[in-house]
């Protein structure tokens, strides 16, 4: 399921700011982002607790304006525009009455695919994540990791090219987040989906990305951007590589220093 390749990025925005204003007080948010994400690229943003990286999430999404700047996709100006984007939040957000297969099946309900056609999809791609045997399993019945799993697979089976993750793992203990990375990694890996990662963990970023847009405190704004030079496909035994281990280091640096300048 690879994304086209062409002459337009996945996901280019360009000059986003933006600020909330409530009891006639303002609070910037974003202050002049600008960042793209090109066909089967795996991009990652990483800054300080509340930079607004969510809130540029909402604006990529269209569910939020920006005050300045502009979304486009594939070329196409889509500020403001919903249903252009596939989405995966911090929680696996599984509707509880619908089994394990029903949840994933909504993919393909939005293609308007014909129903046998797309249970034989979801079938073959729970069985594929290792969910098979769970099909008629509900939500609650799962452990996080496996709800992870199927949310993700949704998100994976939409008809939308660019997926958002917003920190998928961050509320999985420390085994199963790293489990989900390599799991995550494996399976992009296969199927080269476009993809912007939100999270706070710097080894995670490392691992899973091309490129890495490091945030300022609030107002976000782009502080760096790290290309990341390890060849794939990259294995778990990457993080212990001295090279690997120095970039985390700068990258754990700059956080440090950003989030002591924000706190002072």
């Amino acid at each position: 399921m690879p994304g086209a390749k062409g002459a337009h990025h996945a996901l280019n925005v360009d000059g986003v700011s933006k600020a909330f204003f409530h009891r006639r007080r303002e609070t910037r948010v974003l202050d002049n982002v600008s960042l793209t994400v090109e066909p089967q690229e795996f991009v990652s943003i990483v800054g300080p607790s509340g930079c607004g990286k969510s809130t540029l999430f909402h604006i990529i999404g269209g569910l939020e304006l920006p005050d300045a700047g502009t979304v486009n996709m594939g070329g196409k100006n889509v500020t403001g525009q919903r249903g252009e984007i596939s989405y995966m939040p911090q929680q696996p957000a599984l509707f509880p009455w619908r089994t394990i297969e029903d949840n994933v099946l909504l993919a393909g309900e939005l293609k308007g695919e014909p129903k046998a056609e797309a249970r034989a999809a979801a079938r073959h791609w729970l069985d594929k994540v290792g969910l098979g045997g769970f099909e008629r399993a509900y939500p609650h019945m799962l452990s996080g990791g496996m709800q992870q799993r199927a949310a993700f697979l949704r998100a994976l089976l939409a008809p939308q090219e660019l997926m958002l993750l917003d920190e998928p793992f961050s509320a999985l203990d420390a085994l199963t987040r790293e489990q989900m990375q390599r799991w995550l990694l494996e399976l992009w890996e296969e199927n080269r989906r476009s993809v912007l990662f939100i999270t706070h963990n710097i080894e995670e970023a490392l691992l899973l990305s091309s490129r890495i847009y490091v945030f300022s405190g609030r107002p976000g704004s782009v502080l760096h951007i790290v290309d990341v030079p390890f060849p794939r496909p990259r294995r778990g035994e990457l993080t212990d590589s001295l090279e690997f281990l120095q970039l985390r280091r700068e990258l754990s640096e700059w956080m440090r220093e950003e989030q002591a300048r924000t706190t002072r």
